[in-house]
């Protein structure tokens, strides 16, 4: 059984979703490309939350962002559903896309240091994978410091599996990007040129460790011969464990983790009384699922 999960209101995460059996499902192309940005994008706008940065490697896709109405599963549910359904459309298979019987992993991100620490790990992940020496070469769906210091990215929708519609507003989307919590007091350009340093530095580190190694990157053309069913040769250990929260912060680490277990008991609490036919149970802050699809009652005190 799944455990229970607070989606707190402005809770930030880094969410990480793998393709069944590491298999490079997500490899890049133009089309396959174009298909992951209208799909975040479609799923923002009907399920509006906060991105500050994400990239879809060939295996494995991450966000990260800022949920201010606890609706993130909505919203990453939407995304995942048309990206699977693109890529089963566009390879000729059926059955699950992503990896089966695991849910996306919400890593919570207490803290603005936290979040931007993420935004970092996310964008440089082609380069550490050693695919690329810069982020904005990867090949695939990312969202490069420019367009992030931007703020938008205007995405269009694919002819291939999405039905056909005249409607203006569906042909084109516009995917929000939005600065980590706490920055919005350095403007949208100022954030954008912070970014783009911590993102150069660590790019520069990256690329200066492959080179005492002698390493090579494999570079954008070797990227985009990619097989799709093909996948990494190293040991893979299915449903492994992965980290509720990430942070630098011991203390807030602990306080999240703390919470996370103060929420457990009420809300199983709540649920068995709900399931014996109480109807009025009130559940605590952060529920999800009881909220969205029951319309339980919400007791910010428990």
């Amino acid at each position: 059984m799944v455990q229970a999960f607070p989606y707190d209101e402005f809770a930030s995460y880094l969410i990480t979703r793998n393709t069944s059996e590491r298999r490079y499902f997500l490899r890049p192309s133009k089309e396959l490309r174009e298909a992951i940005l209208y799909s975040i994008a479609d799923a923002q706008a009907h399920h509006p939350v906060r991105i500050h940065a994400f990239c879809a490697m060939s295996n494995h896709l991450h966000v990260v962002l800022t949920d201010p109405s606890g609706i993130a599963p909505l919203f990453v549910q939407a995304m995942n559903q048309n990206i699977a359904r693109y890529v089963n459309c566009s390879l000729g298979r059926f059955g699950a896309m992503w990896e089966g019987g695991a849910r996306p992993n919400y890593c919570v991100l207490p803290e603005s240091g936290d979040v931007l620490d993420k935004v970092v790990y996310t964008l440089t992940n082609p380069v550490k994978a050693g695919l690329v020496s810069q982020h904005h070469l990867w090949p695939g769906a990312v969202s490069s410091v420019a367009q992030i210091t931007k703020g938008r990215i205007t995405t269009r929708r694919p002819t291939k599996f999405f039905a056909r519609t005249d409607d203006p507003a569906m042909l084109i989307r516009e995917l929000i990007l939005t600065p980590v919590p706490g920055s919005e007091v350095m403007g949208q350009e100022d954030y954008g040129r912070y970014l783009g340093q911590r993102v150069a530095e660590y790019e520069a580190a990256i690329a200066e460790d492959r080179e005492a190694k002698g390493l090579r990157w494999l570079g954008r053309k070797e990227c985009l011969k990619l097989n799709p069913f093909d996948a990494p040769q190293t040991k893979w250990v299915p449903f492994s464990r992965n980290p509720k929260v990430s942070s630098k912060h011991e203390e807030a680490r602990n306080a999240w983790l703390l919470h996370l277990k103060r929420f457990l008991v009420p809300y199983d609490n709540a649920k068995k009384a709900f399931r014996r036919g109480n109807r009025d149970v009130p559940f605590p802050q952060g529920t999800f699922a009881m909220r969205v699809y029951w319309s339980v009652a919400i007791d910010p005190q428990l």
